[in-house]
């Protein structure tokens, strides 16, 4: 049937969820499957995600009930949005309360810097230049110390609408004036970044890190699949 290796719940944040589920396809692999549950998300205030923290908890319990293998709280800023150590403390006890194991977006994504020894990290945003801080404070909490960081300079309800092409010029962008990154992190996982990770990581020697790769790869592990899958980056074929 499907999903006879792992259903994968996940809580995404945008209203209009597109490019999460696409990529998730094209990188897991056959019997893995997404049970997604979309989260109120239009313009990305204060007031939604803070809707969103209490929507995603009730979404835990209706993926249990459907039984998933795993729940995936999504949305870093939704996962931090009390906190970043409260966000640990949520996955532990929603999962103590479901019976399904639980893992955060946040977590993922430390996994991911962890497992592949990421310090000095570039990065590309997708909003415009007043929220680089932001981006850059989440790399400290990852773990690491951010070198640069160019933006998208899309909206949230637009993420959908980018450019692989832009992208991929973005990310030499930043390799090239930041050569002393060992990392390349393309945070949140609702634009085009699957097909600009190999390339990206053979042109500069680099390793490139995304939202949805963290995700997927976590998600994966975590259900005991372990395969090493090519065309997504080091992450998947070394970890």
């Amino acid at each position: 049937m499907y999903g006879h290796r792992a259903r994968i719940g996940y809580t995404s944040p945008p209203s209009a969820t597109e490019v999460f589920p696409y990529e998730f396809y094209k990188i897991v692999p056959d019997g893995v499957t997404l049970v997604i549950n979309t989260l109120p998300l239009v313009n990305r205030t204060s007031d939604e995600v803070d809707r969103a923290y209490d929507v995603s908890l009730s979404a835990a319990h209706a993926m249990a009930r459907a039984g998933v293998d795993l729940f995936v709280f999504g949305g870093l800023p939704i996962n931090a949005s009390r906190g970043f150590a409260n966000a640990a403390d949520m996955a532990a006890e929603t999962e103590k309360e479901i019976g399904v194991p639980v893992i955060t977006s946040l977590s993922a994504q430390q996994d991911a810097f962890a497992a592949v020894g990421a310090a000095k990290v570039a990065v590309i945003q997708p909003y415009d230049d007043t929220h680089i801080p932001r981006f850059e404070s989440y790399v400290h909490e990852l773990g690491a110390a951010p070198t640069g960081c160019v933006s998208v300079n899309a909206t949230f309800i637009e993420l959908g609408k980018v450019d692989e092409e832009q992208i991929l010029d973005l990310g030499r962008r930043v390799c090239r004036d930041n050569p002393q990154s060992d990392t390349l992190y393309i945070p949140c996982p609702h634009f085009a970044t699957a097909g600009v990770i190999d390339p990206l990581e053979r042109e500069f020697d680099i390793t490139v890190i995304t939202a949805l790769q963290a995700i997927v790869w976590r998600a994966l592990r975590k259900c005991g699949i372990d395969d090493r899958i090519n065309g997504f980056g080091r992450l998947f074929r070394e970890f």
